[in-house]
């Protein structure tokens, strides 16, 4: 195995009377471009986004890596449950096979949010405007947003202008995936050559207008932003992707668009045979999960697998997203760590579990009444707007009445003329995504009780282990004790605070991080993620060398992993190695030709060379893939000046312009002013 440091500065194997080995200092190169800096502030340490939206995806590659031999057991064929569909040969028959005899839920369950999470758009449901009161076009930093119904066919573009009204760029997508049922929000999906990336456009129908896709306020992606394998596990019924890439799939992708029957119940296969065969069942009917029929835990595993969305997910080791059967626990194959409970935020646009797992409700309820998200919730059906008040207040008083509320009707209905339960103790607050209302099922008994922690912008404190597994199994004060006891939880620990980092590179993170990596390291020589992770950590504690090597020893064995070339990539710049860079950029180029950020390093080593015409055609490239990024643009401003093309830096400069933020203009002028000279 390759020799490792530990975040005390001991290799495996050294003792501690050896010295550490001593690191010479980096000699940084006399020719840097502006470009290049530029590329590692944006991707290289803290705001990489586009790959670390992709941070599963090193996880599934791991997955499917060939050789499993250290791999835990399939839990599939190791968990000790009566229902028989639970193993990996049982197959998938579609909703069609389940609708021939449950016809009644079959039909209510596609009109459910959950039977309509994603679509082709030519089959999706309209609930979008199209008209200028419904915000067509829009803009937002000097960029113009428009959408185009042309037939049964939607185009969604961007286009910016100069001053005078002249078109300088413009990139449109023809969008073919409806993302989300539409009730809170619908986003849209592009296919290209088997890539699949998401619309910088969103319908948000609570204000029956059109705006900027959730998290582009912050950092717009424009039409570059890759739909992870993660993204559709809880989007979609079932996909076939790639798993060494980030956002490539197979060809049918979808083995269902909606979530599905089976999502819920399992594969279908026996139970099909059994019902066909017209064999008779007494009691549990074993061929097929009922989630009623489980325990509590496992029961809310099956919600959990979509529903339950905290600060980090990670994959376990060896596992894979659609392994999950329900009947089973869903942290042996997915993990889920939140925050310790004193930083949690309250209008999160997910967390509801988290919510309704620290209710008081929840708390002192037991037994089979145990409250749960099917004791207010039908997944087949939802009820109707005018019976939802009655619906809810039913799930309310099959706990509560004897002990109802403590407001005397009259006074109740001074508030809520409806008398409706959850006005009261599940309100409608803001939430983190713009345009949308979360529900709190923190279920408080005062309707203000349920505002955010003061607390919860400060969150991580150094010293305080940020992450907590959920439900909590640990309570995050030994970590050293935690590897020993439970050494898959102590690795999912180490990646998840990895995969938080790629946010927030902090050292102590990585610091935190390298003994659990460490001993999953050793634990497991093909669990590629955790190397992915360790090297990481190695980069943000300032041992690049040592990450480099971390993530040869990955590309050793899956060659063509495509977050790890950027990351080896990245590395290979902050080392000053340009030829390795060059490899590492070209080898990701074919793996995923629909990035533009390779293109963009290439382009960065041929400045650094002083080819300008090679620079110039690797930024066009670049630019061909993302025309909205202002990165490429402000190289080939230098590249058109070094070659006496004045015309066309004009140009660049004008694009670049209208790219940069209002109060970092003067500073661009400036800039070209002095390279025009």
């Amino acid at each position: 195995m390759t020799k490792k440091r530990s975040s005390k500065g001991l290799r495996v194997g050294q003792s501690r009377q050896d010295p550490p080995r001593q690191r010479p200092r980096q000699k940084r190169s006399r020719i840097l471009s502006i470009s290049i800096i530029a590329v590692v502030s944006l991707v290289g340490i803290g705001g990489w986004w586009w790959y670390h939206s992709a941070k599963h995806a090193s996880e599934v590659a791991a997955a499917k890596d060939s050789n499993r031999r250290s791999s835990p057991e399939d839990p599939r064929l190791t968990f000790a449950t009566p229902f028989l569909n639970v193993r990996p040969e049982v197959n998938y028959v579609g909703d069609e096979a389940c609708a021939g005899c449950h016809e009644g839920h079959a039909k209510t369950f596609r009109a459910h949010p959950m039977g309509r999470s994603l679509a082709p758009l030519s089959a999706a449901a309209p609930v979008e405007r199209y008209d200028a009161s419904a915000g067509n076009p829009f803009a937002t930093a000097n960029l113009r947003y428009e959408v185009e119904r042309r037939g049964e066919r939607v185009w969604h573009q961007e286009k910016a202008a100069d001053g005078q009204g002249q078109m300088l760029w413009q990139q449109q997508a023809e969008v073919q995936l409806a993302l989300g049922s539409g009730e809170r929000g619908r986003s849209y999906l592009f296919n290209q050559d088997g890539f699949l990336f998401m619309s910088p456009m969103t319908w948000f129908p609570l204000k029956g207008k059109w705006d900027l896709s959730p998290g582009y306020d912050t950092i717009n992606a424009h039409f570059s932003r890759p739909i992870t394998h993660s993204c559709l596990f809880c989007h979609s019924n079932r996909a076939q992707y790639d798993p060494k890439t980030i956002n490539r799939y197979a060809s049918p992708t979808f083995q269902g668009y909606a979530i599905g029957c089976e999502r819920c119940h399992g594969p279908g296969e026996l139970h099909v045979q059994h019902r066909r065969a017209d064999e008779k069942v007494t009691g549990v009917d074993y061929t097929i999960v009922n989630p009623r029929h489980l325990e509590h835990p496992l029961r809310e595993a099956v919600c959990q697998q979509c529903h339950l969305q905290g600060e980090q997910r990670v994959l376990g080791r060896g596992r894979d997203y659609f392994e999950f059967r329900p009947g089973l626990p869903l942290h042996l194959f997915i993990r889920d760590f939140v925050r310790p409970a004193d930083q949690q935020e309250k209008n999160k646009f997910v967390g509801t579990v988290e919510q309704m797992y620290a209710s008081r409700c929840f708390e002192k309820s037991s037994g089979d009444g145990k409250l749960g998200c099917i004791s207010c919730h039908d997944p087949h059906e939802k009820p109707a707007q005018d019976k939802k008040v009655a619906y809810y207040r039913d799930r309310c008083l099959s706990c509560h009445s004897r002990n109802g509320c403590s407001l005397s009707r009259p006074a109740r209905l001074e508030k809520q003329p409806d008398d409706s339960c959850i006005a009261c103790h599940m309100p409608s607050r803001g939430s983190t995504i713009q345009h949308t209302a979360v529900t709190d099922h923190g279920i408080p008994r005062q309707a203000d009780s349920g505002k955010a922690s003061s607390k919860a912008s400060d969150w991580p404190h150094q010293g305080q282990v940020p992450l907590l597994a959920f439900p909590t199994l640990y309570s995050g004060a030994d970590l050293s004790r935690l590897a020993e006891s439970d050494k898959e939880l102590s690795r999912d620990l180490g990646v998840a605070l990895m995969e938080m980092a790629h946010a927030q590179p902090l050292p102590w993170i990585g610091e935190m991080a390298l003994p659990l990596l460490d001993e999953a390291a050793k634990q497991d020589e093909n669990d590629l993620a955790s190397w992915d992770a360790r090297a990481f950590a190695l980069w943000i504690t300032g041992h690049p060398e040592e990450a480099l090597t971390c993530c040869q020893t990955v590309l050793q064995k899956e060659p063509d992993r495509e977050t790890t070339l950027f990351t080896a990539a990245m590395l290979a710049i902050r080392l000053n190695r340009p030829e390795l860079t060059r490899r590492f950029a070209e080898r990701g180029i074919q793996v995923n030709p629909t990035m533009w950020t390779n293109h963009q390093l290439l382009a960065d080593l041929a400045a650094q060379r002083r080819d300008w015409q090679a620079a110039k055609k690797a930024c066009q490239e670049a630019i061909r893939l993302q025309p909205s990024n202002i990165l490429p643009h402000r190289l080939l401003i230098t590249c058109y000046l070094k070659t006496g093309d004045r015309a066309n830096a004009q140009r660049e400069f004008d694009i670049c312009m209208i790219l940069t933020p209002a109060e970092e203009r003067g500073k661009l002028q400036l800039w070209f002013a002095q390279q025009a000279r």
